[in-house]
């Protein structure tokens, strides 16, 4: 009589627990990265009343069943159900949900991890992050020339992100790097006309038709002083059509006007017959809004300094002795495969042609690849400390060898550069580096977990990484309260290095609790308490039918 209110109340213990766990469930339905949980029961000790038996052919007798009396049920266990909660969107830039496996890393003011899957990151006041007070664990920076802005994660110890420092400014710096990528179509240009007499012109021709494209390019020196110049690419169809020839020929160029100094060492336009004439181009600052101060520079490709013009001053060496224009050739599948100079007969108001790609005409003013390096040479308007790109040394460009100006040297890539017919003309040129001095603004979070600070001069650059901590067995770890998880020996080990995971900006995962679930479990547990409560009333009433038979 009595295993059977044992029974019963090891039912109503049960129950209690699992009902505890379900309330906690519903209570954190809206918990951001909260994990439910699942408490699952297993039958109890039992009586032997009677051991099993074989059957004896050899008496005829069967065998027998054992004869057993439960004493009820037991906790078997309470999961941890680590299945992923559906992301929503918060537009906040320092939110970040984990898509697919992996922990946001932790480590609290002892010293010890803390894992969440709750992406919900703050800074303090000197830009320290942190999720809910604890310091959020990455990957920071260092210097590298090979990518944008300079920087590049260094993926090696973890330590606690924090964007203070000198990763709260910016300096300025100048232009080093120009990517061009795009297509360049014969077909879709702006047309135009220009006085016959280059090479290659048609015979008996006055005028001819020039196609172009035209591309506006920023650049900054070492001050931070921005200059817009144009980019004109022409195509050359006598010299693409030639015999021969299987390739297409365009003309890149900084657009600029020719000028010479005049007896007072002044830089003026140049007319048609001047000779000694340079090419220069017009710079304006972005900060000189009435254009009232104009910087001149000279834009030379692959020019080096051969000094030597008697009358000359070396700047107008450099810049006549070098191309003031690069000629790229494609394939016939519109690939670029080789660059080189221009032909020399410069001429005042007219466009120059290109010099021929042909088996027999190649020289050393032709090579293949898709880099070359374009000389920037201050003329007037620039502070004499200022310098464009990377600097390959300093001379002096005055006659009287008193003011020491740095030239620079941009790289130029075509590598995602071509000339096909099926996609439209469309040239963009992309600044790998270069820009004024500007302050943290903002930072947001990408989906390797790339942190990209916003600086005031409108530029971007890699502050850090946020990676993540993966475990054999998420479901063994231990929860520390406030979303947070702490590994035991069934989690498996965290090694302190962290993995790249697919993350989601701008949103937060949501807890994965399933409301209809924990209310159909809630209704199967309160019957269950129930009917456990009912077998013990049942039984004090059977117990109380056996004390009455004294009477």
């Amino acid at each position: 009589m009595m295993r059977s209110m044992f029974s019963g109340v090891s039912s109503l213990r049960v129950h209690q627990t699992r009902m505890d766990v379900i309330a906690n469930n519903i209570a954190n339905v809206n918990t951001d990265g909260f994990k439910a949980s699942r408490a699952t029961f297993q039958d109890a000790f039992y009586q032997n009343l009677q051991g099993a038996t074989g059957p004896d052919p050899t008496f005829g007798r069967a065998g027998r069943n054992p004869q057993q009396v439960g004493l009820g049920l037991s906790l078997a266990s309470i999961d941890n159900l680590m299945h992923q909660g559906i992301a929503r969107r918060t537009d906040n830039a320092l939110d970040v949900a984990i898509e697919g496996g992996g922990f946001f890393i932790t480590r609290d003011r002892g010293g010890a991890n803390l894992f969440t899957r709750t992406g919900r990151i703050e800074r303090d006041a000197h830009w320290n992050l942190h999720i809910s007070g604890n310091s959020l664990m990455g990957w920071s920076t260092i210097p590298c020339q090979e990518t944008p802005g300079g920087w590049a994660v260094d993926r090696g110890l973890l330590q606690p992100l924090s964007l203070s420092g000198e990763k709260q400014n910016m300096p300025s710096e100048p232009t080093t790097r120009i990517n061009f990528t795009g297509n360049l179509n014969r077909s879709q240009l702006s047309v135009t006309q220009r006085p016959a007499g280059a090479p290659f012109d048609p015979p008996g021709a006055t005028t001819v038709d020039m196609r172009y494209t035209i591309t506006p390019k920023t650049i900054y020196d070492s001050l931070g002083n921005r200059y817009t110049m144009n980019i004109r690419f022409t195509y050359h169809p006598h010299t693409s059509g030639a015999a021969g020839s299987p390739h297409g020929y365009w003309t890149m160029e900084a657009m600029g006007g020719y000028y010479t100094q005049n007896a007072a060492g002044e830089w003026e336009e140049a007319s048609a017959g001047d000779t000694g004439a340079v090419r220069l181009v017009h710079a304006f600052r972005d900060d000189d809004r009435r254009r009232e101060d104009p910087s001149l520079i000279s834009i030379c490709f692959m020019g080096p300094d051969r000094g030597g013009a008697t009358g000359n001053t070396p700047i107008m060496d450099f810049a006549s002795d070098a191309h003031a224009s690069a000629t790229i050739a494609f394939n016939s599948v519109g690939d670029v495969i080789g660059i080189g100079h221009v032909a020399d007969d410069y001429i005042p108001g007219q466009w120059p042609e290109p010099t021929a790609f042909l088996q027999g005409d190649r020289d050393s003013s032709w090579w293949g690849g898709r880099n070359f390096n374009m000389s920037i040479i201050p003329v007037r308007g620039v502070a004499p400390s200022a310098t464009f790109g990377e600097t390959t040394g300093t001379s002096s460009y005055m006659p009287d060898d008193t003011v020491q100006i740095a030239i620079g040297a941009l790289t130029i890539n075509f590598t995602e550069l071509g000339q096909r017919g099926q996609a439209n003309t469309s040239i963009t040129a992309l600044t790998w580096d270069g820009g004024g001095p500007g302050t943290l603004m903002d930072i947001n979070v990408g989906q390797d977990g790339t942190i990209m600070g916003r600086y005031s001069n409108g530029r971007d650059r890699i502050l850090g990484q946020i990676p993540l901590a993966f475990f054999t067995n998420p479901a063994g770890l231990d929860r520390a309260g406030a979303s947070f998880w702490r590994e035991t020996a069934n989690s498996g080990p965290f090694d302190g290095a962290g993995q790249i995971g697919a993350m989601i900006g701008g949103a937060l995962e949501g807890s994965n609790v399933d409301l209809a679930n924990e209310f159909t479990d809630m209704i199967t547990t309160q019957r269950g308490f129930q009917a456990a409560s009912r077998t013990i009333t049942v039984s004090d009433e059977m117990l109380q039918e056996l004390v009455n038979l004294r009477r």
